[in-house]
C-alpha cells in the first residue's frame, strides 16, 4: 500500500516553486519559492507590501499549486493543489526555524536569509506560513490515470 504523505513529502522536496492565490480587496496570484516541513505546513518568503501579502493580512484564506513545468502533455500527470490558512511569521524563534528550513529546501548557502537582515531592514521580505486545511495530490502513477488522493493534515 502507498504511503500517500510520504510520497509527497519526496515529490515536494523534488520542487521549489508554488503558484499562490489569494483575494483580498481583489483576486491576486504569484510565484513564490517554497520549502514543506513533515507537518505539511508550507513556508515562503515575500514583501508584505506585495498585494498577495496584503490580501492575506485582509483575508488568511489562500490556494496554492504545485507543478513540475517539465511534463509533457502525454506524461503521467503529477502535483499539489492546496487549500489553506496563511499568515506572517512573528516570533522571532518561529521565524528563525522557517527561515532555516526554507534555505535548507532552496539551497541557499552563499548569504542566506536571516532573521538579523529582517530586523536590520536589510531586506523588507517576511516569513509567511500556510497551514493546510486540505492537498489533493494528483499522482497517475501511484493512483492511476486521473488518480488522486486528498490529505487533510
Amino acid at each position: 500500500m502507498v504511503d500517500t504523505k510520504e510520497a509527497l513529502l519526496k515529490y515536494l522536496s523534488s520542487q521549489k516553486v508554488m503558484a499562490l492565490a489569494t483575494f483580498g480587496n481583489h483576486v491576486e496570484s504569484c510565484t513564490v519559492y517554497f520549502s514543506v516541513d513533515k507537518d505539511l505546513n508550507f513556508f515562503f518568503i515575500s514583501n508584505p507590501e506585495t498585494e498577495h501579502c496584503k490580501n492575506i493580512a485582509i483575508n488568511p484564506k489562500v490556494a496554492a499549486s504545485i507543478a513540475d513545468d517539465g511534463q509533457d502533455v502525454l506524461d503521467k500527470k503529477i502535483g499539489v493543489q492546496i487549500k489553506g490558512i496563511a499568515e506572517e511569521l512573528s516570533s522571532i524563534e518561529t521565524v528563525l526555524a522557517a527561515l532555516t528550513f526554507w534555505n535548507k529546501a532552496n539551497f541557499i548557502s552563499d548569504e542566506p536569509i536571516s532573521v538579523e537582515q529582517m530586523k536590520k531592514k536589510v531586506m523588507s521580505s517576511r516569513a509567511y506560513k500556510i497551514k493546510p486545511t486540505e492537498i489533493k495530490f494528483f499522482n497517475e502513477a501511484l493512483f492511476s490515470p486521473g488518480g488522486y488522493d486528498i490529505l487533510v493534515p
